[in-house]
């Protein structure tokens, strides 16, 4: 057997961890093939070639592995890879300092229990039932506001 076919298959199986490790992470599958078929080409070294040249191709598979390995993680960190993309939206960012307990308005759309209201300022605004469902063009008052929500009910 050739050293140059044994070289292939220990880099096949090194290249087998590094797309687990890298590119799906979590499967183990591939990691775990790469690592059988690395060690199958170091046994095949030391079969084919004796101690010596097996001990040569077992240092040189761990640091082609520590290389890679080192490569890749730095890839990683430099965002080369990575998606550059973040979420910079909020949740419940509505100001509502506009608004007071007791005010009233109507129901945008029905409210079960949540929906949208439109008070005053022609703004519409989510809001919260307390009880019942509200439906859509029905008067309502607001209860209370807390925690940047609003909870209103029906005016009969």
């Amino acid at each position: 057997m050739s050293i140059i076919l044994i070289v292939a298959i220990i880099l096949v199986g090194i290249l087998f961890i590094f797309v687990e490790f890298f590119f799906i992470p979590g499967i183990s599958i591939f990691s775990l093939l790469g690592f059988i078929i690395s060690g199958i080409g170091v046994y095949l070294s030391y079969h084919h070639y004796g101690q010596n040249t097996g001990n040569w191709m077992f240092i040189g598979a761990l640091l082609a592995l520590g290389a890679v390995m080192y490569w890749g993680y730095k890839r990683t960190q430099s965002k080369k890879w990575a998606l550059k993309t973040e979420i910079d939206g909020k949740v419940n960012n509505e100001n509502l300092s506009a608004y007071a307990v007791g005010d009233k308005g109507i129901a945008f759309t029905n409210l079960r229990p949540e929906g949208k209201a439109i008070f005053a300022n022609d703004e519409r605004i989510t809001v919260y039932s307390i009880g019942s469902f509200i439906d859509k063009d029905k008067a309502i008052r607001i209860i209370k506001i807390e925690h940047n929500k609003i909870f209103v009910t029906q005016i009969d």
